[in-house]
């Protein structure tokens, strides 16, 4: 039985599309190519790896076994790309990194600076997600290394410890909250908040949260970054949660603000770098995990 990579390609995109046409696009062969492949190959294995409905198409019992067998080839290949240009003392391919909001913003910045410094022809692909999409991401081979935070079911995947972080309230000096002497999440929610855009990582962290209390979020203005969020709590907009390491590095340009401790196990975090297997990487994501946690330590 021969195996084509072209193949593998194509299945790859399937999955990812369920749409024949766009994956035929992705692997820039035309339609009536795409379909003549999965024939072919239908017809070599002697099972059907498709099914087709109004929907689009989705794969098989057998599909998905192909299909796991075509992720972990492609990862062998990225992985072969990078030892190999090794030995012409050119370190050269794609990282591809899932974080959550905290690790992207306050740990992985110096990290990468030095990192695409010291390997001039390596790109990253930086995704911001939350931690159990991460997990999933990770698991599925479609990034290499995975931060995640927090107490949370990693699988089977093997995981590294990087550093421990909490989440605190921030307020304008004077605020009321900042009397209670053991602060919770119900305490919080009672006033409105300043909160990262819709979608960041940290915000559908709280909002499962808040779920979990039966409890509504009140979000009254929605920003982009971690300073913005200081100078709108500073200006009287609300109050907020985030990372103390964020409010170490701003506090100097915000005096008018004073931080407490959240009194609750979410508030405390430990975080993690995650692979399918560390042995497995490419020479240069194992060198980002150095420099990474050089610079977190």
């Amino acid at each position: 039985m021969n195996f084509d990579l072209n193949d593998f390609r194509l299945i790859l995109n399937i999955a990812e599309t369920h749409n024949l046409t766009r994956a035929a696009e992705r692997c820039f062969i035309s339609t009536p190519a795409a379909s003549n492949r999965i024939r072919n190959l239908e017809l070599q294995l002697g099972l059907k790896i498709l099914e087709r409905s109004s929907q689009g198409v989705t794969l098989t019992e057998i599909g998905q076994i192909y299909l796991k067998y075509a992720k972990n080839i492609y990862h062998n290949l990225e992985c072969l790309k990078g030892e190999l240009a090794e030995f012409n003392q050119l370190i050269q391919g794609k990282l591809s990194i899932a974080a959550n909001t905290t690790a992207i913003t306050e740990y992985i910045p110096k990290a990468l600076s030095e990192y695409l410094i010291t390997h001039p022809h390596v790109d990253v692909n930086l995704k911001e997600m939350t931690s159990e999409e991460i997990i999933q991401m990770v698991q599925d081979q479609r990034v290499d290394l995975g931060i995640i935070s927090g107490e949370i079911n990693t699988h089977h995947l093997q995981t590294r410890s990087l550093i421990s972080s909490q989440l605190i309230l921030i307020a304008p000096k004077m605020h009321p909250i900042l009397d209670i002497e053991h602060l919770t999440l119900s305490d919080i929610i009672q006033y409105s908040l300043v909160s990262l855009h819709e979608g960041s990582a940290i915000q559908q962290f709280l909002y499962k949260l808040a779920q979990q209390l039966d409890k509504k979020i009140n979000i009254r203005v929605q920003v982009s970054s971690y300073d913005s969020i200081c100078q709108m709590v500073a200006a009287g907009a609300g109050i907020s949660i985030i990372p103390l390491a964020a409010f170490q590095r701003l506090q100097h340009i915000h005096p008018q603000l004073a931080h407490k401790d959240i009194y609750e196990k979410w508030a405390q975090r430990s975080f993690q770098i995650c692979s399918t297997d560390f042995e497995d990487l490419s020479q240069f994501a194992k060198d980002f995990i150095l420099c990474l946690q050089a610079h977190i330590h």
